[in-house]
C-alpha cells in the first residue's frame, strides 16, 4: 500500500526529527510540524501546502537537504519548505530572523501561510509555558527582540495578500495575547 503525500510527509518528518525535543517542555519535536500541518489542513490548504507545513523544519533541523525534499515530494513542496527555512544556523540570531522577514515578504501565499502557522504554533507554546512557568522565565529576557521578530514576520506574511484570511487573523490574535 502506497502512502499519499501527506501521510508520507508525516512518516518522513517523524523519522527525520526522531529524538529531537521542543524547548522548555519535554515534548517530541514532531509535535510542532504536525500542529503546523493540521492548522493548514483545517483551513482547507492544498496537499502541497500541508505537506510542506509538516516538512518545514526538516532541512533546518536535520541533515536532510532541499534536494532530498524535492526528490521525495516535488519542486513545489521544496520551494515552500525553502521559503519557511532559516539560512545557515551558524549566522547570528538577528541575521537569521531578518532573512526570514525578507524571504517571506514577497513569497507566494502558501509559503506565507506555512510561516504564519509555524509562528502560531511557537506562540501557542510560549503562552502555555508562560501559564506554567511565569512570564519572567519564558519571554522577559528577550521580550523586545521577540516582539519585533514575531510582529515583523506577521507584517511580512500579510504583505500583498488578504490579511483577513483565518490563519492571519489567528496569528494576529495570538501575537496580541503574547505581547500585550
Amino acid at each position: 500500500m502506497k502512502l499519499d503525500k501527506i501521510e508520507y510527509a508525516i512518516y518522513y518528518a517523524t523519522k527525520a526529527h526522531k529524538g529531537q525535543k521542543r524547548k522548555v517542555e519535554d515534548v517530541d519535536m514532531i509535535f510542532h510540524p504536525f500542529t503546523v500541518g493540521m492548522i493548514l489542513q483545517r483551513n482547507n490548504c492544498d496537499e502541497d501546502t500541508v505537506t510542506a507545513g509538516i516538512l518545514h523544519d526538516v532541512v533546518e533541523d536535520t541533515p536532510h537537504t532541499f534536494d532530498d525534499i524535492e526528490r521525495e515530494f516535488g519542486k513545489t513542496v521544496r520551494d515552500y519548505v525553502y521559503d519557511a527555512s532559516e539560512p545557515d544556523k551558524s549566522l547570528e540570531w538577528i541575521e537569521r530572523k531578518k532573512h526570514t522577514i525578507q524571504q517571506i515578504k514577497n513569497a507566494p501565499l502558501p509559503s506565507k501561510l506555512i510561516v504564519a502557522c509555524d509562528k502560531i504554533s511557537n506562540l501557542q507554546d510560549v503562552l502555555c509555558n508562560i501559564e506554567k512557568y511565569g512570564e519572567d522565565k519564558i519571554i522577559s529576557r528577550n521580550y523586545e527582540q521577540q516582539k519585533w521578530y514575531y510582529t515583523s514576520v506577521y507584517e511580512s506574511c500579510i504583505n500583498g495578500v488578504d490579511k483577513t484570511h483565518p490563519i492571519f487573523e489567528r496569528y494576529k490574535k495570538i501575537l496580541e495575547e503574547v505581547f500585550k
